[in-house]
């Protein structure tokens, strides 16, 4: 009866594994709390929730703040530490080394009844045989007595140690990496998917001089050729557009505000499913023929927030409604509640989005008693007003009456979005970080420890290496023997010590290639990779194949030392200049001439060889040669060391490479003296003569308008006299036909046949006169329109011959409207008339409007825009050898009795298309068809 006596009076300490037998065995007696069957009701029900709580949990008791926890604590004690001899202890004695840390807190809590809680916050204690730093997310409550006051102080907690240093791995990480990208040689930028660039490198403000806020987004266009600018934005527009890689040789201005040539490459970055999320451009410096090859960046994209952290939050729930009994801040804070809103209420009234996932496992844990526990659960809720997902801990812990009955249940939750997020995180960054080297045009390999294991190398640096992914996870100079040979072995055992980067141009490397031994030039770069810690653990490498710019260079500098031997061997003067005009040669027939030294020149200009009255006009032609690309070509007088000035001829040709750049220009100056006298003699002469001409072609042009007015005159009044024969030849055909002979009626007919013909002829002759002679007013008129009007015009003609036009979409031009019309007519008309026998004539007009240079026709303008109309039939055609020859007056390839007609008709066309600055020209295939393509400038 004693036993079971003494078990009722202890039942609060049933269970609680480990903890709950050590607090049930433990001699109480000898702390202040005395006997177990003695203590007060609060502090037995808060035992129970301690010591059957899955959360770590600490009790501080009474005025000595005895020491109670639960199994959950135990990792946090460590072991060779406080476990257990702790339990039972006073809070002074047990926590001596954090004893001046905690014990504000307790103080606060126990006079003002208010919790506190605090977030990674570091607490260094005795664990595991050693003073360990460690983090916390804690949170110290008040437990009040049968009256109300505070007796007791709980503590939750969740050890954040691990994600604290997850959190500095981040940072270290970002470190690193900005490291690397300020020790790549090229000038190297990152863009979004959309092309705003948002980030360039040390070396690209350096070459510039710019600021990072003049060049975010599209300001590099301030650095670039304005002349050139237009084809780089169109490019880079396709390449964003495309998707595809981006290759491209333009100048960029320097800080100095001089232009060199740069190489740019840009690739695109793709995720995990193959859309692109940014670009990645490097500029290689190739002016003086060398190319450095893109270097390593890793992506700024990386996040650099921080995951947010939360601290422990409870909550107890009644009955079969879940009625909130208590919440503490930290849950209220969790799900966006106060105190008013939540407690006292049934839980699902006031979190409605949560039933669907959490009623099953809290009716589970009502019915059944046994405990449910969440790990990393993903959630939807709302902070702040903003929807978003998060990661908790859940407990679900039956809470138990004396009886046994449950009656509750005590609900315990941790957010570990933070340690969710920052694992994901560094995933998500290294897998980034491998497929940014992975994806780089340029050469990388990273080397892991003292020993230069080959830990990542992309396909760029195994092509350089000739070696397969084999040798990944071996010794860099056990996989590349023949370099530790050459000396290398050394060089990068400095960098891994020092930490110092080591960058080689041109450097001549013999290396193993396909069993073979080839000597090659590279460009590379070494420099330290760092551990969590700041500590050098590797080495990366970038390597740029620079073996055919090399051999190119030393070729042009000897095509340039045999150059210079000639030219100072040549009696003529010999120069050249750089790309923006800048004299930088003179060979030796220059210096004996003027007298002066290289160094005199130099000093003072080479203008000063010229005469003073050349001298302005002489710099203004060779600027605007430099300015427009065209040959220079100018006379001046050149001082002799006599003083003696003589005439030279100066001419530069630019020297330009495969895509039309300038590099150079190579001049020569030739003495003209003599030349120049007999000209002047010359020119005296030809002014005269010039003279002459003039009178004669103002008396020509007075003798053409009397001409023109006789043709038009004469014309005319022919037809007066073609009216009345015409008039009577009819009366009489019509009266008098039975009057005449056979052969009379035929002579009539004659008659009326060739007045007509005459009649045709003098009105194309006209026709064609009045294309010289009417008033020629342009007007911007729809051709569509004009091809509506001509088919009304030849209705009837069209009907006959059951013939077709197909015109769309005709351009807008401006034109002489009146004489516009006339060529259509002519030219549909002259389909109709060469048709095929017994085949419906299908004319076919169609246009389109574009530049001269487009249309690769000789005789138009390059920069003007035409548009180009193409007429097409499928009448007899004609022989090619006749293709200029039907444009000529009166030229027919057919005689009168097979197709009628005067041969004026394409004559007029010719004319009105010259009139508006055109061309036509004449294509056809005999039983094919005939092709006509005019072209008229648009304005």
């Amino acid at each position: 009866m004693e036993n079971t006596q003494h078990d009722n009076n202890i039942s609060f300490l049933r269970g609680g594994g480990e903890m709950g037998k050590l607090t049930r065995e433990k001699d109480w007696r000898k702390t202040s709390l005395g006997e177990p069957s003695l203590w007060p009701q609060s502090l037995r029900t808060t035992l129970n929730i301690i010591l059957n709580s899955k959360f770590p949990m600490f009790l501080f008791w009474g005025k000595d703040l005895i020491c109670f926890y639960n199994d959950a604590y135990l990792p946090s004690l460590g072991k060779n530490g406080k476990h257990p001899s702790i339990l039972g202890m006073k809070a002074e004695e047990g926590w001596t080394e954090i004893w001046h840390i905690i014990k504000p807190w307790i103080d606060q809590v126990l006079k003002g009844g208010e919790a506190v809680w605090f977030e990674n916050q570091l607490i260094p204690i005795y664990r595991n045989g050693q003073i360990e730093e460690v983090y916390w997310t804690f949170s110290y409550s008040p437990v009040n007595d049968e009256t109300g006051s505070p007796s007791g102080v709980i503590v939750t907690c969740h050890e954040t140690t691990h994600q604290v240093i997850t959190l500095k791995s981040l940072v270290e990480s970002e470190e690193r990496f900005r490291a690397m990208a300020d020790n790549i040689p090229n000038l190297a930028w990152m863009a979004k998917a959309d092309g705003w660039i948002y980030w360039y490198n040390k070396k690209w403000y350096e070459y510039t001089g710019t600021t990072p806020e003049q060049m975010e987004g599209w300001g590099w266009q301030s650095v670039h050729d304005t002349a050139l600018l237009p084809s780089v934005l169109k490019k880079w527009k396709e390449t964003i557009a495309t998707g595809e890689e981006f290759e491209m040789i333009f100048p960029l201005k320097g800080a100095d505000g001089k232009f060199r040539q740069f190489l740019t490459l840009v690739s695109p970055l793709k995720d995990s499913e193959g859309n692109i999320y940014q670009w990645f451009g490097t500029n290689t410096d190739i002016t003086n023929q060398k190319e450095i090859e893109d270097a390593l960046k890793a992506s700024d994209e990386r996040f650099r927030d921080t995951v947010r952290q939360a601290p422990v939050g409870i909550t107890i729930l009644r009955g079969k409604d879940y009625l909130v009994e208590m919440a503490n801040d930290a849950y209220l804070q969790l799900v966006n509640k106060t105190e008013t809103d939540f407690v006292g209420k049934p839980l699902f009234d006031s979190l409605p989005e949560v039933k669907e996932t959490v009623h099953s496992i809290l009716d589970s844990v009502l019915n059944t008693g046994v405990p449910y526990y969440g790990d990393e659960v993903a959630v939807p809720i709302n902070r702040y007003g903003k929807e978003e997902v998060g990661y908790f801990d859940f407990l679900y812990y039956p809470l138990k009456e004396k009886d046994g009955k449950i009656s509750g249940i005590i609900v315990t939750v941790n957010e570990v979005s933070e340690k969710v997020h920052a694992r994901k995180k560094i995933e998500e960054n290294e897998s980034h970080y491998h497929n940014l080297i992975s994806s780089s045009p340029s050469a990388i390999g990273i080397l892991h420890g003292e020993e230069m294991i080959i830990s990542i190398a992309n396909e760029a640096i195994l092509k350089i290496w000739g070696k397969g992914k084999e040798i990944i996870g071996q010794s860099y100079f056990e996989a590349l023997p023949e370099l530790a040979e050459q000396g290398y072995r050394e060089i990068f055992t400095q960098v891994y010590k020092t930490g110092m980067p080591f960058n080689a141009a041109e450097t001549l490397v013999e290396i193993l290639q396909n069993g073979e031994n080839i000597l090659k030039y590279y460009n590379f770069l070494l420099f330290a990779q760092r551990n969590i810690n700041n500590e050098i653990d590797g080495i990366g490498i970038i390597a740029t194949d620079v073996t055919s710019q090399t051999l190119l260079n030393k070729k042009i500098k000897e095509s340039e030392k045999r150059f210079r031997l000639l030219a100072d061997s040549m009696p003529q003067f010999i120069w050249t200049a750089d790309a923006e005009g800048n004299l930088n040669y003179f060979n030796q027939s220059v210096f004996k001439y003027s007298g002066l030294s290289l160094e005199r020149i130099n000093k003072q200009g080479w203008i000063m060889i010229v005469h003073p009255d050349d001298r302005e006009r002489n710099i203004e032609a060779w600027m605007n040669a430099i300015q427009t690309g065209k040959e220079f070509l100018f006379e001046h007088r050149f001082r002799k060391h006599t003083g003696e000035y003589r005439w030279q001829l100066s001419r530069a040709i630019p020297q330009k490479d495969e895509e039309g750049n300038i590099q150079s220009w190579v001049g020569t100056s030739t003495d003209i003296q003599d030349q120049k006298m007999f000209t002047a003699e010359l020119e005296k002469q030809v002014q005269e003569r010039t003279k002459a001409l003039e009178e004669n072609n103002v008396e020509l042009q007075k003798i053409n308008k009397e001409l023109q007015s006789f043709a038009y005159i004469s014309s005319h009044d022919l037809q007066e006299p073609l009216r009345k024969i015409q008039t009577f030849v009819t009366r009489i055909l019509e009266k008098e036909i039975n009057n005449l002979s056979e052969k009379g009626k035929d002579y009539f007919k004659r008659i009326l046949i060739a007045a007509k013909r005459m009649q045709t002829l003098i009105q194309d002759l006209l026709a064609y006169s009045r294309t010289n002679t009417i008033n020629r007013k342009f007007e911007k008129v729809d051709l569509n329109k004009i091809i509506e009007d001509v088919k009304e015009e030849l209705k009837e003609e069209l009907k006959e011959k059951n013939a077709t036009i197909e015109a769309n979409e005709l351009c807008h031009v401006h034109i002489i409207p009146f004489q516009f019309h006339q060529l259509m007519v002519n030219i549909i008309s002259n389909s109709l008339k060469f048709s095929k026998p017994h085949t419906p004539p299908h004319i076919k007009i169609k246009s389109t409007v574009s530049s001269g240079v487009s249309f690769n026709k000789e005789k138009l303008a390059p920069h003007i825009k035409y548009c180009h109309i193409h007429f097409s039939d499928n009448g007899i055609g004609f022989e090619q050898q006749f293709s200029e020859k039907i444009f000529e007056l009166f030229q027919r390839l057919h005689t009168n009795q097979e197709y009628r007609g005067t041969g004026l008709g394409l004559a007029i066309v010719k004319k009105i298309v010259d009139n508006h600055k055109g061309i036509i020209i004449a294509t056809g295939e005999v039983n094919k068809g005939a092709n006509f393509d005019i072209y008229i400038p648009l304005n």
